[in-house]
Formats: structure tokens, sequence, C-alpha cells
């Protein structure tokens, strides 16, 4: 019977797997034209729309933005070897971090036209203080989260983490200097 449940749990999660990938996927589950043609939308054929890189197109919505920071933080973890009594002070910092990037939801308030129209006098400069309060408790959350986490840490896990920040930099130097239109030496492309 547990071997038989086994078989079926796995079917289960392939086809959960399978589902979530169809309505993930943006071609499925699309209507089809009744007289058996093929829906093309118009933007399909057309030319493809230009992106201006400096509009802040390639930068992800801020649920996207954490997700990856978690992505990255969880493949970190592992990187480190974080140990279970060490759990506390990586999950106060990883925490912290991910606290530290905008959550879009000041700007909401600015992209709805009947909000805006509604808005007092100040709102704007309030709304942008407020913020800047809020990042800056969530620095200081930061910062001490820091401290906690390197004296849970061992000097190799240290290490480690040093070589993973001088890699990582390295990296998000190179995108700068590519979205800026610099290449390797620092000279324009």
């Amino acid at each position: 019977m547990r071997r038989l449940f086994q078989l079926h749990a796995g079917r289960r999660i392939a086809a959960a797997v399978i589902a979530g990938g169809a309505l993930l996927h943006p071609a499925t589950g699309r209507a089809q034209p009744l007289d058996g043609g093929i829906a093309i939308e118009p933007y399909v054929c057309g030319p493809a729309p230009e992106i201006d890189i400096d509009d802040g197109a390639l930068m992800p919505d801020p649920l996207v933005a954490r997700l990856i920071a978690g992505a990255l933080l969880s493949a970190q973890e592992t990187a480190l070897g974080i140990r279970p009594d060490q759990l506390t002070a990586w999950r106060d910092y990883t925490g912290a971090l991910i606290a530290m990037i905008p959550s879009g939801e000041r700007a909401a308030r600015w992209k709805q036209r009947a909000t805006r129209e509604a808005a007092g006098a100040f709102d704007l400069a309030g709304d942008v203080a407020a913020a800047a309060i809020e990042r800056a408790e969530a620095a200081k959350r930061l910062q001490a989260a820091i401290v906690a986490l390197k004296t849970a840490l061992t000097p190799e896990q240290l290490r480690a983490a040093q070589q993973i920040q001088a890699r990582l930099v390295e990296r998000l130097i190179g995108f700068l200097e590519w979205r800026h239109g610099a290449g390797a030496d620092g000279h324009a492309l």
C-alpha cells in the first residue's frame, strides 16, 4: 500500500507540475478561432517594441526582485554551509536584507489617476519622507543582523562569504558597465 501511495503521489506531483507549467505558459489556454485557424495576436507578428534602457524597463518589479534575492540567498546559505545553530542569525539577516528591497506599495498609490487626484497638498513629499524613514529603520535592522551573523559564522564561513561577495561585486560592476555602454576595459563600446 505504501509503495502504491508513493507511486500515486509521484504522479500527482508530476501532474501538478505540468498543470502549473501549463497555467504559466502564455500560449496555453488561449481560445482558438472556430474556423480552425491559428489565433495570432497583433504583437506577435509586429515589430518588437524598443526598450529604453534608462527607463527602468530592465529592472524587475518588486515581487520578482524579492524572489530573485531569496533564491540567491538560499544558494548562498547552501554554499556557506549554514548549520542549524546558525539558522536564527541567518534568517534574521536574510529577512532584513530582503526588507531593504522596495515593495512598490507607495508608488502604486501614485500610479492610479483617482488616487492621484484625491491626494492632498504635500502628500507626495510626505510619502517620500515616510519611505525614507522606513528604509532607514530597515537598514538599522540589517546592520544589527549583520553583526549577529558575523559572530555566528565560523572563520571558514566568513572567508567563503567574502569570496562570494567579491564575485558578486565583479558581476555587478560588469553589468553596470554593460548597461552604461562600457566594455570590460572600462571604455565605451
